[in-house]
């Protein structure tokens, strides 16, 4: 149980960090500011992690909300540096980041597990999700605010 709780949660808390509603309440991202050009390498890596982890658990990338938030174009409405922080340790972020504690509060206390996940592997993540994002018109080359 807690091993599908933990790798469903991690797409939980990325979901919740793609909420457009709290957009406006972290500072630290200027929309567009931090695109990320997905690289098919770096993504399909990140597609193999999405699935092993279990991701699908609590997030998905353009078909809405589950337990976590949808993540589609989360790569250009979260400061990079931001998003990186929180898959490397969502545990620290939900005790000192304000986003972290409002985007917990929005999806009813489920927490991010810390998924110890190496910073290859959150950057191979983090091209998945930005060509997902571009697939579903969420990203650069789609409806994204990113500049080609």
């Amino acid at each position: 149980m807690s091993i599908r709780w933990s790798t469903s949660s991690l797409l939980a808390g990325l979901l919740v960090l793609g909420g457009s509603t709290l957009a406006a309440q972290d500072s630290t991202a200027t929309p567009g500011s931090s695109c990320l050009q997905p690289d098919a390498a770096m993504a399909k890596r990140g597609q193999s992690l999405w699935s092993s982890r279990g991701c699908a658990g609590c997030h998905s990338i353009g078909q809405g909300k589950r337990s976590g938030p949808d993540l589609v174009g989360v790569t250009e409405l979260r400061d990079l540096g931001w998003l990186r922080r929180w898959m490397k340790n969502p545990t620290v972020m939900f005790e000192t980041d304000s986003l972290a504690k409002a985007l917990l509060a929005q999806y009813n206390n489920t927490r991010m597990p810390n998924l110890r996940l190496k910073d290859d592997e959150v950057e191979a993540l983090l091209h998945y999700i930005a060509q997902e994002s571009r697939k579903v018109g969420g990203g650069a080359g789609g409806e994204g605010k990113c500049a080609e």
